[in-house]
């Protein structure tokens, strides 16, 4: 009789020819010390994704469907999975060691009230090259919510339970839908640390968190905390943290688009916080203020610092 599968690692996969059989590689080869899974749902590809998951079919389960993003593909794995605790890993980031799975597993098992486990990670390259490290705080609500910080990033394990309870990933956010997710986690127990760099993300210009910073993408910043706040009873001096925040946040992708309403959205974040918001930077709020003035005033010192230094 074969061991019940303990963890399902979940990887969706949408046109990701160039880096998703060094994924499957990494986990293959990961010293995992538990019995696992390896969905992969392909999500839709146009590449040569379809052939390449095939090299690995005696390897992993491979799901197909048509392009419904990355959200409705983890939903996928999630309702096909046989392990009791989730990994999501990303097309374009391998796993970085099987410390990440032996060592997250026997948290969750060993205390049922923690929902989630999340490690420090590091940001690579195109060519893996180690760009920065972050190392993250421990978990607590002012910093999740009040302060709008997503603490669980790459690496995060968490109970399939509890994920299915709250119905796993929402369809309906295109930019903060892992944000989202684990608020609504952290409503149903404990999420906690993991200290160690334990996990990665891979940043390209084709990554959606900088390629599509705009209006649409601000706007949800401060749409997912008011719906949050909606809907969850939380204390008046963290509701305001949160609105306050999050319009700060939205306020600075101002710098990415300048159809932003920046300073519109500055003016609330004070509003809302009634005093100065926790995220807040003086030089940051002084520019956007300034706006178009001081980007101006930017682009022309640059030049002209270009110009020093050339000369």
């Amino acid at each position: 009789m074969s061991s019940p599968i303990v963890l399902t690692i979940i990887t969706p996969v949408y046109n990701g020819e160039k880096h998703i059989s060094e994924t499957i590689k990494s986990i293959i080869s990961a010293n995992i010390k538990i019995n696992y899974e390896h969905i992969v749902i392909n999500d839709g590809s146009t590449d040569l994704t379809s052939s390449i998951l095939n090299q690995y079919k005696e390897k992993i389960i491979i799901l197909s469907q048509e392009n419904l993003g990355e959200s409705a593909a983890v939903n996928c794995g999630l309702m096909r999975s046989k392990g009791q605790f989730i990994l999501v890993v990303n097309a374009d980031d391998p796993l970085l060691t099987g410390e990440l799975i032996n060592q997250g597993v026997k948290i969750l098992i060993s205390n049922p009230s923690i929902v989630a486990v999340y490690p420090d990670w590091k940001i690579i390259s195109d060519s893996n090259e180690t760009k920065k490290i972050k190392i993250l705080p421990e978990y607590s609500d002012e910093l999740m919510i009040g302060r709008c910080r997503c603490l669980p990033g790459p690496g995060t394990l968490f109970r399939k339970d509890v994920a299915l309870r709250i119905g796993g990933r929402s369809t309906d956010w295109k930019f903060v839908s892992d944000y989202e997710f684990w608020l609504r986690m952290s409503r149903q127990g404990v999420i906690t640390r993991l200290p160690g760099v334990l996990a990665q993300w891979r940043e390209s210009v084709s990554s959606t968190s900088l390629s599509q910073r705009g209006l649409s993408m601000a706007n949800e910043r401060i749409k997912v905390i008011e719906s949050f706040l909606l809907e969850n009873r939380l204390p008046l001096s963290l509701q305001r943290k949160a609105r306050g925040n999050s319009h700060y946040l939205a306020a600075r992708l101002t710098f990415f688009d300048p159809s932003i309403p920046g300073r519109t959205m500055l003016f609330k974040a004070f509003i809302n916080r009634r005093g100065w918001p926790e995220e807040a930077k003086l030089h940051v709020v002084v520019y956007l203020i300034l706006m178009p003035f001081s980007t101006f005033l930017v682009k022309r010192l640059s030049k002209l610092a270009q110009r020093f230094t050339n000369d």
